[in-house]
């Protein structure tokens, strides 16, 4: 009688125990190029809303703040938002997350930022305007190199962003490390809490190029994620 009881007992607590345990979200960070779409041929605004609706989101993460998204404002940057990014939540009832931080954090994190650049240019001209035109040459390769939005989204590119950003925080100092290292963690937040809040939902992450390396690096240590290849999503699509 006792080990009916015990099997009883054990078949009431087992699917309680399961219920509680959560199914991770599926996340696919997906870059965006900002202006540059519109030089990138193989991944202009229609190829951005192609890759976001092969990649099947339930739920967008997106890199605006909560009140520009709220009004819908224009980008002078992120142009892809009201072009691609604001239909398509309005096509597909995406349930949206902004990932910027909100007053004051904002100014607490790039007023900082700002001042160590400002004082790099400053101090050390030379190395600024070496660093600058750097960085122009690495975007000219890369718009040469990204023939596909896979290849936007790969390791090769992901790479080539990070060693930009460790040779970025080398030269400028501890303000650039900082602040960068706390925008993007702002992010990581954001994505964390819609997994928390989505379990076994598919999270798609709309970021610029430059935040794809660390995010994604990032989200394949956080809990409650499973995070995706969107490269390999995308060029199975033969994208």
């Amino acid at each position: 009688m006792r080990r009916l009881l015990i099997l009883l007992l054990l078949s009431c607590c087992l699917p309680l125990a399961y219920a509680g345990a959560r199914v991770p979200a599926e996340v696919a960070v997906l870059v965006t190029l900002h202006q540059l779409h519109a030089e990138v041929p193989a991944y202009d605004n229609d190829a951005l809303k192609r890759s976001i609706e092969r990649l099947t989101p339930d739920v967008l993460c997106i890199e605006v703040s909560p009140a520009h998204y709220a009004s819908r404002a224009p980008e002078a940057n992120k142009v892809e938002y009201p072009a691609v990014v604001y239909p398509l939540v309005v096509a597909h009832g995406y349930r949206v997350y902004p990932m910027e931080p909100v007053p004051p954090r904002d100014a607490e994190i790039l007023q900082p930022y700002l001042a160590a650049n400002r004082a790099f240019a400053e101090q050390q001209p030379a190395a600024s305007k070496a660093f600058q035109t750097q960085t122009g040459a690495l975007y000219d390769t890369l718009r040469l190199y990204w023939t596909s939005p896979a290849r936007v989204n790969d390791a090769v590119t992901d790479a080539q962003m990070q060693a930009k950003h460790a040779l970025q925080a080398a030269l400028v100092g501890e303000g650039e490390r900082a602040g960068w290292e706390a925008w993007n963690g702002q992010f990581l937040a954001t994505v964390a809490r819609a997994a928390r809040e989505n379990p076994g939902k598919r999270i798609v992450v709309l970021v610029g190029a430059e935040h794809g390396y660390w995010l994604r690096a990032a989200l394949a240590r956080t809990p409650g994620v499973h995070l995706l290849d969107t490269a390999a999503l995308l060029a199975a699509d033969g994208s």
